[in-house]
């Protein structure tokens, strides 16, 4: 795993999770705002870099960053941050730094597809995705963003996710057919850490109202987490708030990490 940072170390630290098969670049749009007042910490997984192998679990990704943070000293993270399937890295690490004496201040998860799916349709999907990666190592950007496929998941606003599918790029050579299949098993077996109520307060969950990972993912959660904040955002899919509102979503990230109501 490889471990980019931005910002001052003194500063409180944030650990951004990007989602499936693109890079922790994929974020920069949101990094690039928080850098002044904090020491960020973005990983780029396993197998998304050359020499990198293969992406390997979610309990293993998440003790590597774990590790990390371990051998940087650092005792206290301000934020765990994660997009879609870094949600679930993002909950995975969030127990594991806890379950190490390591202080963790709140979490904050965009679009996270927490579900467990049968084997036949973690397969379909493994299908899907691929197919999307194919396309990405012979397509234009242009022709892979009008893959019906896509469009459900950004609920018809598949234009706002083009810096995103744009990064994706960077890490397309290196994704293997195993670590896709990986990453689908990480995204679509989802065991639901436990956190205690105090901790529930403190991790808000972020939703699109048009996407599916909502329409699919958030009973599941509601009943997990039942104390954890919600953010719904009407006519949105999944992160496409992040890109087209992206000042108001850092507005409401730091709103959350200093408690004042959002």
């Amino acid at each position: 795993m490889r471990f980019n940072t931005f910002g001052n170390k003194n500063d409180p630290t944030i650990i951004m999770l990007s989602g499936s098969f693109v890079p922790g670049k994929s974020m920069e749009n949101i990094y690039d705002e928080l850098k002044e007042n904090f020491y960020i910490i973005v990983p780029d997984y396993n197998g998304h870099y050359e020499n990198s192998g293969t992406f390997t679990t979610r309990y293993n990704e998440a003790e590597e960053i774990k590790n990390y943070a371990v051998s940087c000293c650092i005792n206290n993270i301000a934020l765990i941050y994660g997009q879609s399937m870094g949600s679930e890295i993002g909950m995975e690490l969030l127990r594991q730094l806890l379950n190490e004496n390591i202080s963790v201040g709140k979490a904050w998860f965009d679009g996270a597809p927490y579900i467990k799916l049968s084997f036949l349709y973690k397969k379909f999907m493994y299908f899907k995705f691929k197919a999307m990666i194919d396309m990405l190592r012979n397509k234009t950007t242009d022709e892979v963003m009008n893959m019906k496929f896509l469009k459900q998941f950004a609920g018809g606003k598949i234009e706002k996710l083009r810096p995103m599918i744009e990064s994706m790029r960077l890490s397309v050579p290196y994704l293997t057919d195993e670590s896709v299949k990986k990453e689908v098993e990480c995204c679509y077996t989802f065991d639901f850490p436990e956190m205690n109520e105090d901790m529930q307060k403190n991790i808000c969950f972020f939703f699109g109202e048009d996407e599916k990972a909502y329409k699919t993912c958030f009973k599941g959660i509601d009943n997990a987490y039942p104390v954890s904040k919600k953010i719904i955002k009407k006519n949105h899919g999944h992160l496409t708030y992040a890109c087209e509102c992206t000042e108001d979503y850092i507005n409401l990230i730091n709103k959350f990490l200093i408690n004042e109501e959002i």
